[in-house]
């Protein structure tokens, strides 16, 4: 897939959750890209009372993301290898859930990292 144009951002933002959680999957083992935001600490969100971590499919998604408590956030990236050793353990470890596609207007869906491994997993 290539990366979205400004119309296409604005368009994918509007897709049902359900949608844009398939377009992540999709996206991300196609171009072995997950990114977050990092600014001396992850941007970790309180929602529905979990510690979530933010997962965008490109650069792109994550940047329209960087506002209110996280203006300051710089996009991150992982290869599908990192998250699959490091980060994944290191969400565990931290009682986190990853918040998957989010965008300015949607809180995105939260999982539990065996279904992120799963997900990863099943579509390489």
């Amino acid at each position: 897939m290539r990366s979205p144009l400004p119309d296409d951002l604005a368009t994918i933002a509007t897709w049902p959750r359900l949608k844009r959680y398939c377009y992540f999957f999709e996206e991300a083992v196609e171009t072995d890209q997950i990114w977050t935001l990092y600014r001396r600490s992850w941007a970790i969100e309180q929602s529905n009372g979990y510690h979530t971590f933010p997962l965008w499919p490109n650069q792109a998604f994550a940047t329209i993301c960087a506002t209110k408590q996280w203006q300051c956030f710089k996009p991150i990236q992982f290869n599908i290898e990192i998250i699959l050793k490091e980060v994944i353990p290191m969400l565990d470890n931290s009682l986190w859930f990853p918040s998957i596609f989010q965008t300015p207007s949607d809180k995105g869906t939260i999982i539990n990292t065996q279904l992120l491994k799963d997900e990863l997993l099943s579509l390489m």
